[in-house]
């Protein structure tokens, strides 16, 4: 008798050699939250829960990477907007704490 979790996993690999075979055939390539790696403007608006007109706001003002096609089409990649999302990145209070402490055994100045 087979081990049902080889019988899964040849079932998934099946899936996943049909899938990409439908991808290079509609020619799109998706990552593996779902999002298409170019994305129009209307995909970066539901991906990022932002209005159409504040996303135009940040292009007109270059604050977010962005692409032009043909002077009207804005298209943006998704490695490149995570990038953005995550540049201004807060420290915690544990990690403010640290710093502080380790300045301060090595400050010149003791207190």
């Amino acid at each position: 008798m087979e081990n049902p979790f080889e019988i899964i996993i040849e079932k998934l690999t099946v899936i996943e050699k049909r899938l990409a075979s439908i991808e290079h055939k509609l020619g799109t390539k998706y990552n593996d939250d779902g999002y298409k790696e170019v994305m129009n403007l209307n995909q970066l608006c539901d991906y990022l829960e932002l209005s159409k007109s504040h996303i135009y706001k940040l292009t007109s003002t270059q604050e977010i990477p962005h692409y032009k096609s043909g002077g009207k089409k804005l298209y943006f990649n998704k490695y490149e907007i995570d990038k953005w999302v995550l540049k201004n990145r807060v420290d915690t209070n544990d990690e403010i704490e640290t710093m502080a402490a380790n300045y301060l055994m090595n400050s010149k100045f003791k207190f």
